[in-house]
């Protein structure tokens, strides 16, 4: 058992019956509707500007204030489009784990159907704003490039297999991943949200973002921890099953953090819109291949950025997920080794050297929040048998 998963259970519990006495989100649709948002689009940057597609290539200096802008602008647009992409296999991976603990842990199926509501008033908030965007900049709505074999490892009837296959096995390292991914995302959504030269109506939209997915970030380091307290291991463990389980572990690291699949995704995205954008159209077709390809080859804006914020959220991360050590290692010597720009942990860094176990800011004290009881007598024998 993992050292930290009863502790985390009782924060998660606490957690869950705390959101859904005012089960809220931030609404942001509701935002967008009371706010003039769209004058931003004309000629305010939307993520600081060294985070921009070529920012800090030798191409940039010759490119006009419009085009400059332009590809400031489909940073953001591409960012959120890929954020959005994420979100929608939050919705569809909860959706199908609350219907698992849902009869006995119906507050925390409740808590995770909230953030699947709130995914999709995300999804549709940044819709929004994407489509402005085409509309300010006169790239179509051509369909976007996404990983291989995306609509399939998202679809709900392929979790549940994944569900019934592996159980907790799968949910911990689907929410441990999660987390990860969760570091990512707010490395760049920090800065845009400060972005003092944007716009204060879109800033804050993205501050409004940050407030639901820290609650998601806190929810994933739980659920990391305590996968095993709700759901039974397989009781039968064979050597052929820990094969098939330590492959599924790989396949999920390797899918969705590979800096390959990653970057060629981002590649081929800017490839096909950015020649369709009005200012860009004069550019020379070779200089602007070169600029992408010179923007991810070398080290971008958002990586410096991801390389400042989330080493240490993933160390404490990693040090409380309920994965046994030599599965720690693993995931850490893959992660290291599908990168050539992130750094995801502190240097000097690998799982065993020593815990991290101060709480996070958004969370009271262990053990002072009501109804944060540990689990009962005979609990695990209403569970799940998987």
């Amino acid at each position: 058992m993992c050292v930290f998963a009863l502790e985390e259970l009782r924060r998660l519990r606490a957690f869950a019956s705390r959101r859904l006495q005012n089960p809220h989100g931030q609404q942001l649709g509701a935002y967008l509707d009371t706010v003039d948002w769209t004058a931003a689009l004309r000629d305010r940057p939307l993520v600081p500007w060294d985070m921009s597609l070529g920012f800090f290539t030798p191409f940039w200096a010759g490119l006009t204030e419009e085009q400059q802008l332009a590809l400031n602008h489909w940073t953001y647009a591409m960012m959120y489009f890929r954020i959005g992409d994420g979100e929608r296999f939050v919705v569809n991976t909860n959706t199908v784990v609350a219907d698992v603990v849902e009869a006995f842990e119906p507050e925390l199926a409740g808590l995770l159907r909230l953030e699947t509501h709130e995914e999709v008033d995300h999804i549709a908030a940044f819709t929004r704003v994407f489509a402005a965007v085409q509309q300010r900049h006169g790239f179509v709505a051509a369909k976007m490039p996404v990983k291989p074999l995306r609509p399939l490892f998202i679809s709900r009837p392929f979790l549940r297999l994944l569900v019934s296959a592996f159980g907790a096995d799968f949910v911990a390292t689907y929410y441990l991943g999660r987390g990860l991914v969760n570091h990512m995302g707010k490395a760049f959504e920090t800065r845009v949200a400060s972005l003092g030269e944007g716009s204060p109506a879109l800033t804050k939209l993205s501050l409004l973002h940050t407030v639901d997915e820290n609650r998601h970030m806190a929810v994933s380091r739980m659920m990391a921890a305590a996968s095993y307290e709700l759901l039974h291991r397989r009781r039968r463990r064979s050597a052929l099953y820990e094969a098939a389980s330590r492959a599924m572990q790989r396949t999920v690291v390797r899918y969705t953090f590979s800096d390959r699949i990653t970057t060629n995704q981002e590649r081929a995205m800017s490839l096909r819109m950015l020649p369709q954008m009005r200012s860009l159209s004069a550019v020379a077709p070779e200089v602007l291949r070169g600029c992408i390809a010179a923007h991810f080859d070398g080290v971008t804006g958002i990586e410096h950025a991801k390389n400042a914020f989330m080493p240490r959220f993933n160390q404490r991360l990693m040090e409380r997920a309920c994965l046994s050590g030599h599965e720690k290692r693993m995931w850490f010597d893959l992660l290291n080794s599908l990168q050539r720009n992130l750094q995801f942990f502190p240097e000097g860094w690998r799982p065993g050297d020593g815990l991290v176990t101060e709480a996070f800011d958004d969370e009271p004290p262990a053990g002072s929040a009501p109804g944060s009881g540990g689990a009962g007598p005979g609990r695990r024998d209403d569970r799940l048998p998987l």
